[in-house]
């Protein structure tokens, strides 16, 4: 009886961890949100917000065991997750863009918590200009006010990042760098850079 007690005991730390892990990172079927402070170029502010659907998750155990140290548990998450963001850049003297992208991203949950993330998917940016011009019918030139142009491509992403131990509002926070190519904006095949300041936040797990 004693014996199986001890034997068990791998069993339940295992477990124990898995349960750990899992509560600081979003699981399948599990709804996060985030806000991101970003910029175009390094010069033009902006303003993030979106949510995070995980789609998949697998948790990874690995064991080993050094002389006069014991054994070291190292814990792995793989997950693929679901992002819908929502974005606001104000480039000075020219415009007010919206940014919209729908992403799938592999993240990756390592030791001491940190994550790499690489992402794809479909971006829509709708650029607002505040002193617009059209020529009308009897070629006069008259200004517009609000004039717009909409454009979309594909884009993609890679980051790194931390979460945060137990159960807090802060979940994670990441640094992002984004690349979208938009058609008929900078010819396509100059991207659009942005860089983020993502901070996740979740409701405390129920225990």
């Amino acid at each position: 009886m004693f014996r199986a007690r001890i034997l068990s005991l791998p069993v339940l730390i295992w477990l124990m961890s898995c349960t750990w892990v899992m509560a600081q990172t979003p699981e399948s079927l599990e709804l996060t949100y985030h806000i991101s402070f970003l910029t175009n170029n390094g010069i033009r502010p902006g303003l993030n917000l979106g949510v995070e659907y995980g789609l998949y998750d697998l948790v990874k155990m690995k064991s080993k065991v050094k002389r006069g140290k014991g054994a070291t548990n190292m814990i792995k998450v793989h997950q693929v997750i679901a992002g819908l963001n929502t974005g606001v850049i104000w480039h000075p003297e020219t415009s007010v863009s919206l940014l919209n992208t729908l992403t799938i991203e592999y993240r990756k949950t390592m030791k001491r918590r940190m994550q790499w993330q690489l992402g794809f998917g479909g971006a829509y940016m709708r650029s607002f200009f505040p002193n617009t011009y059209a020529v009308l019918d009897d070629d006069e030139v008259s200004s517009t006010l609000f004039g717009s142009s909409g454009y979309f491509g594909p884009t993609s992403f890679i980051g790194y990042g931390r979460y945060r131990k137990e159960s807090r509002k802060l979940q994670w926070w990441h640094l992002r760098f984004e690349a979208t190519s938009l058609l008929g904006y900078n010819g396509f095949f100059l991207p659009y850079v942005t860089t983020q300041l993502r901070l996740g936040f979740h409701k405390p797990s129920i225990e």
